[in-house]
């Protein structure tokens, strides 16, 4: 069996707010930074300890998997283009390249793409998977033959920032 998690990168700064150049070098706020932290400790209390996390190159995202990485120090880090460009096939067939093994992986990218791969894999509707939220599915077979375990959005802050 192999468990995926999609987990969306938390909350980050707009364009404007960071000073960044491209949408590719926004970071994660403060408030991002927390749920991303609250995201990971989430899972492993659930008991997902992941072989590997995978991220889109994205700033934002390689900073969630940096927080993720610091409660699973034992999982493996990469980066794939496929997990923020797209299309949606090239992050499907990234995910069913992990249904050989029994892998626990930690997919950390952005939306709508995350949210419509794991509908795809459970024969769904499309996920909205908002900042640092994640949908974790135990996948056996072919796509649509995945099994929910958990959908989990964090709570919203409490002072907004």
């Amino acid at each position: 069996m192999t468990e995926l998690v999609f987990m969306r990168h938390g909350h980050a700064l707009s364009r404007q707010e960071a000073g960044a150049a491209s949408d590719s070098e926004r970071p994660l706020s403060p408030r991002g930074e927390r749920e991303a932290l609250e995201s990971a400790r989430r899972l492993q209390a659930a008991g997902f300890a992941p072989d590997r996390i995978v991220s889109s190159p994205f700033l934002r995202a390689c900073r969630t998997a940096e927080i993720a990485a610091g409660v699973f120090p034992s999982a493996s880090r990469e980066t794939d283009r496929a997990i923020s460009d797209g299309p949606a096939q090239a992050l499907l067939d990234l995910a069913q390249g992990f249904y050989a093994g029994k892998d626990r992986v930690l997919l950390i990218g952005h939306q709508p793409l995350l949210g419509a791969v794991a509908a795809y894999l459970l024969g769904d509707d499309p996920f909205d998977l908002s900042p640092a939220g994640f949908v974790r599915l135990k996948c056996e077979g072919e796509p649509g033959c995945a099994t929910l375990l958990e959908f989990y959005a964090p709570p919203p802050s409490k002072d907004g920032r």
